[in-house]
């Protein structure tokens, strides 16, 4: 007679039952079923990211635009309540921003315009030095060996003309995929700023049941977030952007209002921009003014970067956007990758929207980072069809 075994059956994990022992050990079968989920996520992630590298010039134009109107879409809705069309609130804010973006831009022109060549002769007077201290310092150089190294540059120059020649090229082709972008930015930035909710509306009404109130809110709380990251973002850059370019205008410095524009625009890379926004800063108070103006240059930096560091980013990012530090390395890193410059600025943000997406469809009862129980109570609901 058979004995009744009472020793409960082990389950997998997509609930079947698991095989007798001694045919394939429970160890491997878990190992399976989480390795085909692992590689149709990674298929799945690879798709995307070879879709949106491939898209790129759409795509992040389009980003961009989206990334803008967070902080701005408020000003038109503002504008909208004291009877002023949406239309015009957005034309108003659009040619306000850019406004303010092209002074800007003229304005370090043509100081770089009237303090280029001075700046030019002084980089060339120092590096002359620089080889006479090479020669007659202590190391002591072979002045032969200065004037070969000067010869075989030139002949490099000379035999690779031609490539330097493709380069110009391949510039002038970047400079019209620039402005391609920038005319799909500023369409897509003028109807996210009057349409954005309508056009949103619209895709949630191709989500059938409870699940188009539930995006809905998570929508509109990751686009909080967005908002409130760019703010935020902005004003920091302004603040470093302030801090160096004062410091570099006591100093003397002839191109103290670009460098404030390279600081504000370099902050908008975590991480990485503030160091290298920094670094030019040095590098042209080393060329205007020796050692002793670049090491002042480099005290108030790090002065600047460390009140920035300890205070202000702790202090605001954490209300907007709590990522921990190891996730926006790799966001920035892999932006560069994909799309350089633009990709680093806008990998943060994008991460911030979707985290907070997702944070608010697994629980539609958690604040958002830097939401306030009054915005969650406030956010705008679905409007029935």
């Amino acid at each position: 007679m058979a004995r009744l075994s009472l020793r409960p059956r082990k389950k997998s994990v997509d609930g079947a039952d698991a095989a007798p022992a001694g045919s394939i050990p429970y160890g491997f079968v878990i190992t399976a079923a989480w390795a085909w989920r692992l590689i149709a996520i990674g298929v799945i992630l690879a798709v995307i990211v070879a879709g949106f590298a491939r898209l790129s010039a759409i795509l992040v134009p389009i980003v961009i635009a989206m990334i803008i109107a967070a902080p701005l879409e408020h000003l038109v809705t503002r504008m909208e309540k004291h009877r002023v069309p949406r239309s015009a609130g957005a034309a108003i804010v659009i040619l306000s921003f850019a406004f303010i973006v092209l002074g800007l831009i003229a304005a370090a022109g043509g100081t770089i315009v009237a303090g280029f060549d001075d700046l030019r002769e002084q980089a060339v007077e120092g590096f002359n030095q620089f080889l006479d201290w090479l020669v007659n310092g202590p190391i002591h150089v072979d002045q032969a060996t200065i004037d070969n190294l000067q010869q075989n540059l030139a002949d490099l120059l000379q035999k690779n003309w031609q490539g330097i020649f493709n380069g110009a090229l391949s510039v002038t082709g970047t400079v019209g995929s620039v402005f391609a972008g920038f005319v799909i930015a500023l369409f897509s930035l003028f109807f996210f700023l009057r349409d954005g909710r309508l056009m949103w509306l619209w895709g949630l009404g191709h989500v059938a049941g409870d699940n188009a109130e539930r995006i809905d809110n998570a929508g509109t709380a990751a686009f909080g977030t967005l908002g409130r990251y760019a703010r935020t973002s902005a004003f920091v850059a302004f603040i470093d952007a302030l801090g160096i370019g004062i410091g570099a205008w006591i100093l003397g410095l002839p191109l103290a209002l670009p460098i404030a524009i390279v600081v504000f625009l370099f902050s908008f890379i975590p991480m990485f921009g503030a160091a290298i926004s920094g670094a030019i800063a040095i590098a042209v108070a080393l060329v205007d003014g020796g050692w002793k103006e670049a090491l002042w240059m480099l005290i108030i930096v790090l002065v600047v970067q460390q009140v920035e560091g300890s205070l202000l980013y702790p202090f605001l990012f954490g209300k907007a956007a709590s990522i921990h530090p190891m996730v926006i390395l790799l966001s920035v890193s892999i932006g560069t990758l994909l799309a350089g410059f633009v990709g680093a600025v806008i990998a943060v943000p994008l991460v911030s929207f979707v985290t907070t997406f997702i944070t608010k469809m697994n629980n539609p009862d958690a604040l958002a980072p830097g939401e306030e129980v009054d915005d969650a109570d406030d956010a705008p609901a679905l409007e029935p069809a």
